[in-house]
């Protein structure tokens, strides 16, 4: 067998790869993305278990009221709270908010600010100033202080919440599918497909936003651990959840601020699972921003 040969015959035996294969592969060999999923894995299967790991119903009094609930111990592996209530239950519980928190809050800025973003980038011209004039307003307020006036005016509860912190990620979004889009609109296939007659409509969907979402997906991922941390803070300023029973990490937070010296556990604790959620999708992010971006690639 020739060298030529040879050389084909390997070429055959290699798989077919593209952007999201090399991706996929540069980021299952990133150790601080394994550690980011496995974090992760844990918050979704304390939320999807919760009624099977939790050893008591969140609300269920199985202790005495106590101005200072002891800590850890006693046949209660977290402790009680002052009403009597399992801490270990109600974090387990409260994972599922959490996440819930997370996924829809990053669900509405992203729908919102995909479709301002593809309007903005592809159209361009005054429909473009205009649309990023708007955005530049948005992230002119802080975040946090956004979604402060926005549950104020629209009440509180787990939707408007929700909501609110949605809002906040749409000029995010928006942006960055904007830039990423102006980059695409003048690439060789997009004038290729221009020049056979294909319509606007449907080179931006198949074909354009497809090729710009790597940088939108990362920053969604981002996005939600912020979404969590200022859920928390909200309840934490008072403005959480109307229903005192909910076992939001945020809110035993709140509830619990004036005992950090006599019962820290209760603070400490739902802390400890926002660090450790956050972190892990932190890390999914970053792991995900090197794998797909080529200027990050060792």
């Amino acid at each position: 067998m020739s060298v030529a040969e040879a050389q084909a015959a390997e070429l055959s035996l290699e798989r077919p790869s593209g952007l999201w294969r090399d991706a996929f592969d540069r980021f299952r060999r990133n150790p601080a993305a394994l550690v980011g999923v496995g974090l992760l894995l844990v918050l979704i299967i304390a939320a999807v278990f919760a009624a099977q790991l939790a050893p008591h119903e969140p609300n269920q009094q199985v202790g005495p009221l106590s101005t200072n609930p002891a800590g850890p111990g006693g046949g209660f592996t977290l402790g009680l709270d002052e009403q009597g209530r399992d801490v270990l239950s109600r974090l387990l519980f409260g994972a599922r908010l959490s996440l819930l928190v997370g996924v829809v809050s990053v669900a509405i800025g992203l729908s919102i600010g995909l479709v301002f973003g593809a309007v903005a980038g592809y159209i361009g011209g005054w429909v473009d100033t205009a649309i990023m004039r708007v955005m530049d307003l948005l992230l002119s307020v802080p975040s946090l202080l956004m979604a402060i006036g926005l549950v104020t005016l629209l009440g509180r509860g787990m939707v408007q919440i929700m909501f609110a912190v949605g809002v906040t990620t749409v000029p995010i979004f928006a942006r960055l599918l904007r830039g990423s889009i102006l980059g695409q609109r003048e690439a060789d296939y997009v004038l290729a497909a221009r020049s056979v007659g294909v319509p606007g409509r449907r080179l931006l969907l198949g074909h354009i936003i497809p090729n710009s979402i790597a940088p939108v997906i990362v920053q969604a991922t981002l996005t939600m651990a912020t979404a969590i941390i200022e859920v928390a803070a909200l309840s934490f300023l008072g403005l959480g959840p109307g229903d005192p029973s909910l076992p939001e990490w945020g809110k035993m937070m709140a509830d619990n601020a004036n005992r950090l010296e006599s019962a820290a556990h209760l603070v400490l604790l739902p802390g400890f699972a926002i660090v450790i959620s956050t972190m892990g999708l932190n890390l999914i992010g970053d792991g995900l921003r090197e794998a797909i971006d080529p200027k990050l690639r060792s």
